[in-house]
């Protein structure tokens, strides 16, 4: 069977869409949007110029304070806020003033120690064989003083006795006496030379005249005799010569040796020569007895003390580690402390204050402080605020002087401590 689909009934008549609605359309689009659109583009503009167009008003604008109106009485608490014992100023370092390592520490924590005390023993083998040394070079240094101290000793001597100059200049002052006596005698040994000549020649011409007489051996004798004594002669008229320059040498020479006793030069010269010695001797030994004291303060360096009466904070240094190199730099301490001290008359409270409560804080305001220890609060007072703050609790430090009492404190004990209004106090 075959159904019949009607297509005429599905067309829609688009003829009988009403005008009115086309017209209402068109009058928005056309004419109501861009109105508006002009109408806000051109309120824009006015309120962007309002104050070209009209003239602005001077205000005074005035802050808000916002304070706190309560009053606060005499000794009433204003806040509470925690703190800890810590050492006032700070801890008291004790450094090893020379290089080495820790033999032995000598205290414990918390243990009472006065000032020169030892704390702790370096290994001292090293400073023990260069002061040794240092010994010997100052002995050896000090022989050296007293040889050249005698060296100047004998060469003042000399200088000041010169004996050794007189003995030369008298031998040749004697000689020179001996050279003038003789050339003093020699003209009379001459004219009795020439008269024994004489005689002998007499002797010899009277026995050669009586020669039939003499015998010949004689006459020979008699002519050596003669000979003998012309050549004596002979001899005395030489030796003048000979002895004139003789005597001149001598003399020269003896003025020579008188002018050196005079003068002294190498007397002088060796003196001053052996002052200048004793000086670099003496400085020498000046120099040693330095290095003696400088090694025997190395050794004494070894033992490390206390500086001040204390107690023992905290044990920085360990036996065996190495003290004061560069490389033994520790967090909060430098590579020399081996421990660190506190006094007890001498401490503080730092205390975590809230930004909030700083302005009820001022230096001198008073402090109740209470601690389970103590049976009884104590009262302190306000030393300074901190100048940094710790941005990572919002907090200001203030330090707070304890006040002198029998109980005991340790650095790092907890503290409630309640802030009281002074009569000062302007919330």
């Amino acid at each position: 069977m075959t159904d019949e689909v009607d297509l005429q009934s599905l067309a829609v008549d688009r003829s009988a869409s009403p005008q009115g609605t086309r017209g209402k359309r068109n009058l928005v689009t056309r004419y109501v949007i861009p109105g508006v659109l002009i109408t806000g583009f051109f309120s824009l503009i006015g309120w962007c110029a309002r104050d070209l167009i009209f003239e602005p008003r001077a205000v005074t604008v005035m802050p808000v304070v916002a304070s706190d109106a309560t009053v606060h009485s005499e000794g009433s608490p204003l806040f509470q806020a925690a703190g800890w014992i810590e050492p006032r100023p700070t801890p008291v370092r004790v450094t090893a003033l020379a290089p080495g390592v820790v033999e032995q520490l000598l205290v414990v924590e918390d243990q009472a120690v006065r000032a020169g005390e030892p704390v702790a023993q370096l290994i001292k083998d090293d400073a023990q064989l260069a002061y040794d040394r240092a010994l010997a070079n100052l002995e050896l240094r000090r022989a050296e003083f007293d040889e050249v101290q005698a060296r100047l000793d004998a060469a003042i001597l000399r200088f000041e006795q010169p004996v050794h100059l007189e003995a030369p200049l008298g031998e040749s002052q004697a000689a020179l006496a001996t050279v003038d006596t003789a050339l003093s005698n020699l003209p009379f040994e001459l004219r009795r030379a020439e008269a024994n000549h004489a005689a002998k020649k007499q002797d010899y011409e009277s026995k050669v005249a009586a020669s039939g007489v003499v015998a010949a051996v004689r006459i020979d004798i008699a002519k050596n005799d003669a000979d003998a004594a012309a050549a004596m002669v002979e001899e005395l008229r030489d030796r003048t010569e000979s002895l004139r320059k003789q005597q001149t040498a001598l003399t020269q020479r003896r003025d020579a040796l008188r002018t050196q006793l005079e003068l002294r030069a190498d007397e002088i010269k060796a003196r001053d020569a052996a002052a200048a010695m004793l000086k670099a001797a003496q400085a020498r030994t000046n120099h040693a007895t330095i290095a003696v004291a400088e090694a025997k303060l190395q050794l004494d360096r070894m033992t490390v003390t206390a500086p001040v009466d204390g107690r023992v904070f905290h044990l920085v240094a360990q036996p065996g580690s190495r003290i004061g190199s560069g490389m033994t730099q520790m967090p909060g301490h430098d590579g020399s402390t081996i421990v660190t001290l506190y006094q007890p008359d001498s401490l503080q409270i730092r205390v975590d204050v809230r930004f909030d409560d700083i302005p009820g804080v001022s230096t001198g305001q008073r402090v109740e402080i209470r601690n389970p220890v103590a049976s009884e609060p104590m009262v302190g007072t306000v030393l300074f605020v901190s100048s940094e703050a710790d941005i990572q609790k919002n907090t200001l430090e203030v330090k707070v002087a304890v006040p002198d009492s029998e109980v005991v404190l340790r650095p790092d004990m907890l503290m409630d401590c309640t802030f009281l209004a002074s009569a000062s106090h302007d919330p």
